[in-house]
């Protein structure tokens, strides 16, 4: 079990399953999204999220091919997950609110064509110059378990 919080602490949840896969992204979108270099997601089952206190609301917004939905703090803003029509049983945990972020690493960086030049890589951790499909992101994350 692992929990987290927006940054005023007004919501608060529980995840009880295990993550499908965590990465980051460093595509224009996540950046603007973030404010920052890049973007943390987490891969999870849409049924393995409760939130146990607060309120949580919902911004919807057109992304390429997909509707995507901004689930984030009604007092703070903080986003906690994002949401997609094409996948309604997965979710995009932002792991960085957990209150412990020691348990997880990004297991590949995504879209570093768009990185900032001055953001320095593991150079252990997979690279994409784009978007790799999902099966391949599910079975990096599941290798780097047993590992």
């Amino acid at each position: 079990m692992h929990q987290g919080s927006c940054q005023c602490s007004s919501v608060r949840y529980e995840l009880s399953g295990e993550p499908l896969t965590c990465y980051a992204c460093h595509c224009t979108d996540c950046q603007t999204g973030s404010g920052s270099a890049y973007s943390l997601s987490m891969l999870v089952q849409r049924h393995d999220l409760q939130v146990t206190s607060g309120e949580v609301a919902e911004n919807i917004y057109p992304l390429n091919d997909n509707e995507l939905h901004r689930h984030h703090c009604t007092q703070c803003g903080t986003a906690l997950w994002f949401s997609s029509t094409q996948m309604p049983e997965i979710i995009a945990i932002k792991p960085g609110t957990f209150d412990d972020t020691s348990w997880f690493k990004p297991i590949a960086h995504l879209w570093v064509r768009s990185a900032q030049p001055w953001v320095s890589l593991d150079p252990d951790t997979p690279k994409y110059q784009q978007q790799p499909s999902i099966t391949e992101l599910l079975e990096l994350w599941k290798t780097s378990q047993e590992a």
